[in-house]
């Protein structure tokens, strides 16, 4: 194998390579940009749908706080009408201790 031979060899080596070399270049730019792409429209999708997430947490937030105003009212309600209750039986236990507190005074006569 002459010098001449051995060049060639060598050169057409060295292009070989060069041109794979550039074909994976040019194959990692357009991924590049592909995954730039998918990147902006996740960002774009995730945006979406944390407004979405927003906007239901702020309805069912005013669906807790109507419903919790109206059990504060309801357990308003029924605290008056235990109170009232009990002042009931404590007016009837108050009226029967004064009946026995009588009923003994009269047998210590």
């Amino acid at each position: 194998m002459t010098d001449r031979q051995f060049i060639g060899i060598i050169i057409g080596l060295v292009a070989t390579a060069m041109s794979s070399i550039a074909a994976t270049l040019i194959a990692l730019l357009i991924n590049n940009s592909r995954l730039t792409d998918v990147k902006e429209a996740l960002r774009a999708e995730s945006k979406a749908d944390m407004a979405a997430l927003r906007m239901e947490t702020k309805t069912d937030n005013a669906e807790l706080r109507v419903e919790m105003a109206s059990m504060r009212s309801e357990m308003s309600s029924m605290r008056e009408a235990i109170l009232t209750q009990l002042a009931t039986f404590h007016m009837d236990i108050i009226s029967k201790i004064a009946e026995l507190d009588n009923r003994i005074t009269r047998l210590e006569r």
